[in-house]
């Protein structure tokens, strides 16, 4: 088990499952009696567990044996198989989804804790560069202008303001951000050369005061109002 930021719980374990289990955890769902199993698979030398949909054994035919009720796999063919539906979830969603399922979680996890459909978890704790969305949880935020954190906030489309995608070049993956001309000519100065809704920036403190300037918002809502002001599409980097 590793570590990884969860927008639900913030810093948390993860845990194997498949894509079937993995997108019920998503869904905050849950499973009826019998459709969630526990499957080891059973190479020589070492043996994995993970969480399983009833109907992904099936869906591949595996022979299993019940062990505690526990699905034994040691045909490697369908090791294999079931091998390449793995996702890495995070541990404490699991276990809700466990208990939401009426199945043992692997740490204690109530009852409350497990139904709460709260975005962020009561207990969640968060690294200082993670903030709260209400909507999409702990999320690693971004930053844009003044006039693009009301539309997101008021969840309407940006109206009379240029957006302008500002791409950092100071860093290798030039980063892209979207800013609206106005706030960048304020910010940066009057002449600076905006060439079809397109702005480079190659000089760190440039982009740093720029940057300082901006509002922090969550890229998620970001991208939502910038596909609702059809400006971007699910492709475009945010």
């Amino acid at each position: 088990m590793g570590l990884i930021v969860c927008h639900r719980h913030g810093r948390a374990s993860t845990a194997t499952t498949s894509t079937g289990v993995a997108a019920r955890i998503k869904l905050r769902g849950q499973c009826v009696p019998g459709e969630l199993v526990k499957v080891s698979l059973d190479r020589p030398r070492y043996s994995r567990e993970m969480w399983m949909l009833r109907a992904e054994l099936d869906e591949h035919e595996v022979d299993a044996t019940f062990v505690d009720q526990v699905a034994h796999v040691k045909a490697f063919p369908k090791i294999a198989a079931l091998e390449r539906l793995r996702a890495y979830e995070c541990l404490a969603c699991l276990d809700e989804l466990l208990v939401r399922s009426g199945e043992t979680p692997y740490q204690p996890t109530t009852k409350e804790q497990a139904f709460d459909t709260s975005v962020v978890a009561a207990n969640a704790k968060w690294p200082r560069n993670h903030a709260r969305c209400e909507l999409h949880g702990l999320i690693w935020p971004t930053r844009t202008s003044p006039d693009i954190e009301a539309a997101i906030l008021t969840i309407d489309v940006i109206r009379d303001c240029h957006v302008v995608q500002v791409t950092d070049g100071t860093m290798k993956h030039e980063p892209k951000h979207w800013f609206d001309e106005a706030f960048l000519r304020k910010v940066l100065g009057p002449d600076i050369d905006i060439v079809e809704s397109a702005f480079r920036i190659d000089d760190r403190a440039t982009f740093v005061k720029l940057w300082d300037a901006g509002e922090y918002v969550c890229p998620v809502c970001l991208r939502e109002v910038l596909k609702r002001s059809s400006l971007c599409n699910d492709d475009t980097p945010v």
